[in-house]
């Protein structure tokens, strides 16, 4: 009598531990979804500002505004998984940043984005751009980077 009563203990309990998985997993994967696509977001405006940022410190160091910098890095490409920053000149790639938890890069207006950003020497966006960047994350929850005509950005959910 007894041994069949454990048995039935362990049934129950594994039935609602079950249940429990059942209800929070689907759950926790839309919010690991949801920090890996903010992050992603925050990551990209991080070095957009840096980008920004070095691109004016150089100018003020070098002392003239013409637009020639003594910076290694001076522009920002974005493909759909990854982006990288790196010199015109070169072409030498000097850091590359992959996008995690399936989080992609794409414009509103092209199917197959690729963004070049550079900053001019007042820490404007070079060539002007007036769009935003769209990330998807796998649950395509969205996330933006908008860009202005004078030259600012700013980052902000879509979903």
């Amino acid at each position: 009598m007894q041994k069949g009563f454990a048995t039935l203990e362990i049934i129950l309990f594994t039935l609602i531990i079950a249940v429990l998985a059942t209800a929070t997993l689907p759950n926790a994967a839309r919010v690991i979804d949801r920090v890996a696509l903010d992050y992603e977001t925050k990551k990209l405006y991080t070095d957009l500002r840096f980008l920004q940022s070095l691109e004016r410190m150089t100018n003020m160091e070098s002392g003239h505004f013409t637009g020639d910098t003594i910076n290694e890095i001076d522009r920002m490409i974005i493909y759909p998984n990854y982006y990288t920053l790196e010199k015109t000149a070169n072409n030498k790639i000097y850091y590359e940043h992959y996008f995690s938890s399936g989080v992609t890069a794409s414009e509103k207006s092209k199917t197959e984005p690729t963004w070049v950003v550079k900053f001019d020497e007042a820490g404007r966006i070079s060539p002007s751009i007036s769009d935003s960047l769209k990330l998807t994350s796998r649950f395509n929850k969205i996330s933006y980077i908008v860009f202005d005509s004078v030259g600012r950005f700013r980052g902000g959910r879509g979903q």
